[in-house]
């Protein structure tokens, strides 16, 4: 499995928990990716993705004006 792949259930669940509505930005977010047990230097190379940061702010202010 390369390197992006096994980043792929973590984007996905990062995008869940930011449709949630219940996270300002990457850092909530992030937060409670390692409180569900994912560790924090895998959550944290997401950091470096900026399309995965734009698409996942959008996500987030989308939820935000929903609710």
């Amino acid at each position: 499995m390369s390197n992006e792949d096994s980043l792929a259930p973590l984007r996905s669940r990062a995008y869940e928990l930011a449709d949630t509505g219940r996270y300002a930005d990457w850092d909530g977010v992030c937060a409670e990716l390692v409180k569900e047990g994912e560790t924090e230097l895998l959550a944290r190379r997401l950091t470096h993705d900026k399309f995965f940061q734009i698409m996942l702010l959008n996500r987030i202010r989308a939820a935000r004006e929903r609710d």
